[in-house]
């Protein structure tokens, strides 16, 4: 497969046009729609041109790495999970009721083991993951370790997770099972949405904020 069958058959398993993808593209560049085109696309898929200076903007906008989309890395690099995502987590607050917290997560993959900490700026009380995967199935632990002036006064909660992994790689949702400050144990949902595969320092400091909702 050339670079460009590899673009293809990966917008095509997103389920993207190439107009679609061309957007994406630019968003992971950070600059502006017009920079790149759908037709720019369609000479990359068909071969006509190369894309030697949009290659990395296009694998993180496909969520796949450079290596991945050029030929030259054995293994299913694809399947990495490495980036950072979006996590939020809901559970039942005594006194508020129902509250769901937001993180940007930094996670790193290496082999079937995965490691996941929120970026400081994203939320004042950090957390952490460790996970083995499984195919589509991602399990172990969390540990949270709550603001010091907030509500919980700096307290530590840990509890198990399993997640499982959407088809495209970009979505990851499940349960966590845990305890509260009575020792009580609870259990709510959790889930990921990707953002990007970059990990660079622009990168981090572009999510090192309060998500969105």
């Amino acid at each position: 497969m050339t670079v460009g069958d590899r673009i293809r058959a990966r917008r095509i398993e997103l389920g993207w046009s190439q107009a679609r993808l061309a957007t994406e593209t630019c968003r992971a560049a950070g600059v502006g729609p017009e920079a790149l085109g759908r037709q720019e696309i369609y000479r990359y898929e068909k071969g006509i041109r190369t894309p030697r200076d949009w290659l990395s903007a296009i694998a993180q906008a496909l969520g796949v790495s450079v290596h991945t989309l050029s030929g030259d890395e054995p293994g299913k690099s694809e399947d990495s999970l490495s980036g950072v995502w979006h996590s939020q987590y809901t559970y039942i607050s005594t006194g508020k009721g129902e509250i769901t917290r937001h993180h940007y997560v930094i996670m790193r993959q290496i082999g079937n083991r995965l490691h996941g900490e929120s970026l400081p700026g994203s939320n004042d009380s950090p957390i952490f993951l460790d996970l083995t995967r499984d195919g589509f199935a991602l399990t172990g632990t969390w540990t949270e370790r709550t603001a010091a002036e907030g509500r919980y006064k700096g307290a530590v909660y840990h509890g198990a997770l399993q997640l499982i992994v959407e088809p495209t790689g970009r979505g990851m949702a499940g349960k966590w099972v845990g305890f509260d400050k009575s020792f009580t144990v609870d259990s709510g949902p959790w889930a990921l949405s990707y953002e990007t595969a970059d990990t660079s320092r622009r990168a981090l400091f572009r999510f090192n904020r309060a998500p969105s909702a």
